[in-house]
């Protein structure tokens, strides 16, 4: 048996994205029984990267030490309607793996991901909330159906090998959600662990406004913006056309109405099989939904 062929994950931590799993993932390869790559690494959602075969994928292992139990973090994993190949990849590969899956109040998470995305500059989703709700569905609300995306697991998983937290509880009290997740992976859960670590933090982040948007288009300022050098034009950049995340995205009575019914079937069929309280998420249990204050 060759020595790529033993480096098989044990587990995957397959999203959902804005939930804290970049930040839990780091807090999980502190444990000295456990090894993670460093990065997302999306090998069975993306084509290019699957096209690189599995020896590449099972090289990202290669660091772990003897005893390490094994896995990776891809949110990816749970866009089922942007990435349908991913389930289907990861039964082929192994039906023996765990699975951690984090979840959170779906519009607190749809809010944070429409200013994650932005934040990256591009039109991949809609720079106006609003509209990017109703046209980038796939990206905002599609992910944010919790038991949709679990569910396409579950005929090759058992529950026993899924393990879904909530990002709520994580922030309420990080060790508790830790030990859970060291009891599922069958690693010691006394091990003291940093929590004051936190990855991706919006509030670091900005965005770009829409004026950048249509000047990218304009040849003349493409061309111009070539002529300085890297080292001036980047804060340049940044200092007129990218704005601080901290304002938040303002909803539409009529687009949280349509949201609402988009998602709350499924949001009760999850919080009910977790053992959840149905008013668990202020969110489903408000009249009127207000944003959020913290990303």
């Amino acid at each position: 048996m060759g020595v790529l062929t033993t480096m098989t994950p044990d587990f995957l931590f397959i999203g959902a994205s804005k939930c804290a799993t970049t930040t839990i993932t780091a807090l999980l390869n502190q444990h000295p029984d456990i090894f993670t790559p460093p990065h997302e690494v999306s090998f069975f959602a993306r084509d290019d990267l699957y096209a690189k075969g599995i020896d590449w994928y099972r090289s990202l292992f290669t660091a772990a030490q003897l005893g390490q139990i094994k896995g990776e973090n891809s949110n990816i994993y749970t866009m089922q309607e942007i990435y349908p190949q991913a389930v289907e990849r990861i039964r082929a590969y192994s039906t023996d793996l765990k699975l951690i899956y984090c979840v959170r109040d779906p519009f607190t998470r749809i809010e944070s991901y429409w200013l994650e995305i932005r934040s990256h500059g591009g039109e991949v989703v809609h720079h106006d909330f609003n509209t990017a709700i109703k046209l980038n569905r796939d990206w905002l609300i599609d992910a944010s159906n919790y038991w949709q995306q679990i569910n396409a697991y579950r005929p090759y998983f058992s529950n026993e090998q899924i393990l879904i937290i909530f990002f709520e509880d994580f922030k309420t009290n990080p060790h508790r959600v830790l030990r859970t997740c060291f009891e599922f992976l069958g690693v010691d859960p006394e091990i003291s662990i940093d929590t004051t670590l936190q990855m991706n933090p919006s509030a670091t982040k900005t965005m770009p406004s829409p004026v950048l948007s249509k000047l990218r288009a304009n040849p003349l300022y493409r061309a111009s913006v070539q002529v300085l050098p890297r080292d001036l034009r980047d804060p340049l950049k940044k200092r007129l056309f990218f704005k601080p995340v901290s304002e938040r995205p303002q909803w539409q009575p009529e687009t949280q109405q349509w949201v609402l019914e988009q998602l709350a079937d499924d949001t009760q069929a999850l919080l009910n099989y977790c053992g959840k309280p149905l008013d668990y998420w202020s969110s489903f249990s408000q009249p009127a939904y207000s944003p959020i204050q913290h990303l």
